[in-house]
């Protein structure tokens, strides 16, 4: 006998084999059991959504896994770590010159903090533009 973890995650085929065969039908179907609090929620999402439960479920799945495949990063993480090597580099640089005087690294630091979202923005950016661009081929 199947537990109820079973039941509640079995794949089911459509019960008319006669389904379009293209692209756009959908030939499966996943099942789950929710609280009367649960289904609650995921209403008033597809509500506020202005969809209904089934698209927005299917939308949120579909989103979930495919965010699970990608790299994720922490952008507040990234930035700070942007911040901490832009002011590394500038400290670097500067006292190969000479003794760094208190004000120096004040306005350092503040050029630093008033970058660094920018920088990890665009890092990622260029990132994402990068792993759009490989084939299955390149992809690895």
């Amino acid at each position: 006998m199947a537990s109820s973890y079973d039941k509640s995650h079995e794949i089911v085929s459509p019960s008319s084999p006669t389904a379009p065969a293209n692209e756009t039908s959908r030939a499966k179907s996943i099942a789950t059991r929710l609280t009367d609090a649960e289904f609650g929620e995921v209403e008033a999402a597809a509500a506020k959504a202005r969809k209904k439960v089934a698209e927005w479920l299917r939308e949120a799945a579909l989103a979930h896994a495919r965010a699970a495949q990608e790299e994720q990063t922490d952008p507040i993480l990234l930035a700070e770590i942007m911040g901490m090597r832009n002011l590394m580099l500038n400290l670097f640089a500067k006292a190969s010159q000479g003794p760094l005087s208190v004000d120096d690294l004040r306005k350092m630091s503040a050029y630093s903090d008033s970058t660094k979202g920018q920088k990890a923005e665009d890092f990622l950016a260029q990132r994402r533009r990068r792993n759009s661009t490989k084939t299955p081929d390149n992809a690895s």
